[in-house]
């Protein structure tokens, strides 16, 4: 038999798979065909929206939409949860059922699956539609072989769209049409089967457990764990709440979640594109992906769980189960950044059917452009779109792409060790001033806050052995000194420690330590020798301490000429300067380089520089910068007053706005910045994503020394 040879795609057309039935491990057979993919439409539900059922609720009670579009009633001091409006008089507040949402031509289910290893292809027979025994074959993976087995049916055909069969792989013309197409391909699709992979010893345990957690729950858009009503285990939603789980449970979890699916990069816009009928399956076992996802959000919010759990890939897999709507591309890019795929292009053009409409020229796929073209293309269009520096993706590494500049991210790299220091606002509510020269030159405006004087390690990957080099990181008079904030050196180091990551910064991430509960449980860490080879060093525990320094892993340890100290990119060296631009998140540490030239070497975690202080000084006593989920779940700073518990968004180090600009609400979209302000000019209407006292001729009135830094 020959093998199948593509037809051209004309017009709207794709391929679709036909699996014809048979038995099981008999050889597979398919037809192909071409079908014009038409708009979906989905049936409406009517509903009240959630703002104005709030405004009718009984004092206590809050109005939440669920991650299924369903309006949920919370009481938090009942503790209870209900479908129904606790005035029973008010009606719409279900939506309908989702069972029939989609109508589309033609009708097709997509197939969610990682491709796998090559070394062991299968051959599937294309029989013509024609003539049936016309038969040409194609050579497809194992994995996918394994998947389409088992969803064929004994006795009538299923139609699939896969991307291995449905896109001709070797055409790049033909891909650069197909995969923004995708987008459309999976929204459209009747039902999306996301395959795990064959059945194990334990998968259909896994699934059962993770099943009846799901009815016990309920999950908000804002990402907050809820007790479903009626459930059996009203206590099962609350972080505290231990689950009854014996080992051999606990290790099927693990091992469901370890699966290679849960590390590829394009499965995550598939997911995200699903309807509500979307399945999870393994074997021949399935559950609703919507079920799934409850369970695995309620186990990530869980405060004491097994250690083979927090060790496992579940904590990681809020990229496939939190809510993205209104998250812009760079916040989805952080997400992303640990998952996998094989052509480094894929970074950004796996992920685009999850982009905004703005952004979609700047990442139109085209697989025949350099892989550094791609990337500056991702980042100037971002800095164009949002108005942002994502200066906390970069990293000076040997290995990056040909013709890279520094100051453009390398995405083919796994970037978790640079985007934990992603958790401040360095610059406020500032918007990005920068000039870009084409080829590799951008002129950014900012500000040098400090000289790195020393490099003292860096923090090993492998925790056992993180305890004695954190012993070289301590200062000398760490449990007497003064920071030049006015801290204890001892706060400012433990802070450190975590980039800033406590519960006293971030009230609702439960799973994050206080402050003083890190103090307690370091205690005996951070008494020990400074020598390395002590024995009672050696004798501590070094386990008992990963998820405190989770976020250290290849980490360096510097200080500054003026006593501050913090954690940056292993390669910091002494005489390299740090600086705050206005417009990005993250302090960025710059080396420099020929001409009057930086290389940007990465971004860094500078104790004492979250809050602004760069541009505007320290909070006044007894404010402190905290943040809060919005609706859809991103972190937004506040101002809070210790002393009189008032919480406001007015930075209290700012004077009353100008008299022609006034603050403006709306809901986030996928074309705001992860930390938004917006504003709007009276005069001329103009609408603008940053406060316009963050301005640089209005920081150069506070007598800021604003410069002008060019970047290579």
């Amino acid at each position: 038999m020959s093998s199948y040879k593509y037809s051209k795609l004309v017009d709207d057309d794709i391929r679709l798979l036909t699996l014809l039935p048979g038995q099981p491990e008999s050889e597979l057979k398919v037809t192909i065909h071409h079908a014009p993919l038409r708009a979906t439409s989905e049936k409406s539900h009517y509903r009240m929206p959630v703002d104005d059922l709030q405004k009718g609720l009984p004092l206590g009670w809050v109005a939440e939409e669920t991650a299924e579009d369903k309006c949920l009633f919370w009481n938090e001091k009942l503790q209870t949860s209900s479908w129904v409006h606790p005035d029973g008089s008010v009606t719409g507040s279900l939506p309908g059922s989702h069972a029939d949402d989609v109508t589309s031509s033609p009708l097709y289910e997509a197939l969610s699956y990682t491709w796998g290893s090559a070394d062991k292809p299968q051959t599937v027979q294309v029989l013509s539609q024609d003539d049936l025994h016309e038969i040409r074959t194609l050579c497809i993976g194992g994995n996918l072989a394994g998947a389409l087995n088992h969803l064929r049916y004994p006795d009538k055909a299923r139609t699939l769209w896969v991307d291995a069969i449905c896109i001709n792989q070797n055409d790049i013309s033909e891909k650069n049409i197909q995969v923004p197409r995708m987008a459309d391909i999976f929204r459209s699709a009747v039902r999306v089967v996301i395959w795990l992979g064959l059945e194990s010893d334990n998968s259909t345990l896994a699934l059962s457990t993770l099943d009846y957690l799901a009815a016990q729950v309920e999950i908000t858009k804002a990402s907050w764990v809820r007790p479903s009503p009626g459930c059996v285990h009203q206590d099962w939603f609350h972080s505290l709440t231990g689950m009854p789980y014996d080992d051999s449970t606990w290790q099927a979890i693990v091992d469901l979640t370890n699966r290679p699916y849960f590390t590829r990069l394009w499965v995550v816009q598939e997911i995200h594109l699903s309807n509500h009928n979307a399945v999870v399956q393994c074997g021949l076992s399935q559950m609703m992906w919507q079920r799934f996802r409850r369970a695995i959000v309620c186990l990530m919010w869980k405060r004491h769980i097994p250690r083979c759990i927090s060790s496992s890939k579940l904590p990681m897999l809020g990229t496939f189960c939190y809510n993205f709507d209104g998250l812009n591309f760079a916040t989805l890019l952080q997400m992303v950044t640990h998952l996998e795929c094989f052509d480094p292009r894929d970074k950004v053009y796996g992920l685009h059917g999850l982009a905004a409409s703005s952004l979609l020229p700047h990442i139109h796929p085209e697989y025949a452009l350099p892989v550094a073209e791609v990337y500056r293309n991702l980042f100037l269009g971002l800095q164009d779109q949002l108005k942002r520096l994502h200066f906390e993706f970069c990293s000076l590494r040997t290995s990056r792409p040909r013709q890279l500049p520094s100051w453009v991210p390398d995405l083919s790299s796994n970037l978790g060790e640079l985007l934990s220091r992603a958790a401040g606002l360095v610059s406020g509510m500032s918007r990005a001033e920068a000039t870009y020269h084409a080829p590799n030159v951008l002129e950014v405006c900012g500000i040098q806050i400090a000289t790195v004087q020393s490099n003292k390690g860096t923090c090993p990957a492998d925790t056992t052995k993180r305890l004695t080099a954190l012993q070289t990181w301590k200062p000398d008079n760490l449990m007497t000194g003064i920071y030049p904030t006015g801290e204890s050196n001892l706060d400012a180091f433990i802070t450190t420690l975590v980039q800033g990551k406590l519960r006293d910064r971030f009230p609702t991430i439960v799973t994050w330590s206080s402050l003083q509960e890190l103090k307690s449980k370091l205690k005996e860490l951070l008494a020990s020798s400074t020598d390395p080879s002590d024995e009672h060093i050696n004798n501590i525990d070094a386990s008992s301490y990963a998820h405190e320094l989770r976020f250290l892993s290849e980490q360096a340890f510097i200080t500054c000429k003026t006593g501050y100290f913090g954690v940056s990119h292993k390669d910091t060296q002494p005489g390299d300067i740090i600086c705050a631009f206005l417009g990005c998140k993250v302090l960025v540490i710059l080396r420099p380089w020929t001409g009057g030239c930086f290389q940007v070497v990465g971004s860094c975690y500078l104790h004492g520089f979250t809050s602004a202080e760069a541009f505007l000084g320290p909070l006044p006593a007894p404010w402190v910068m905290q943040y809060k989920p919005d609706s859809c779940g991103v972190q937004t700073p506040y101002f809070f007053n210790k002393d009189t518990k008032e919480a406001v968004q007015q930075d209290p180090r700012l004077d009353e706005l100008p008299v022609m600009w006034e603050a403006i609400q709306k809901d986030r979209t996928k074309d705001d910045p992860q930390f938004l302000s917006l504003f709007r000019n009276s005069l001329t209407g103009e609408l603008m994503n940053s406060d316009p006292r963050m301005l640089p001729e209005a920081l150069r009135d506070r007598a800021v020394r604003l410069q002008s830094f060019k970047l290579v």
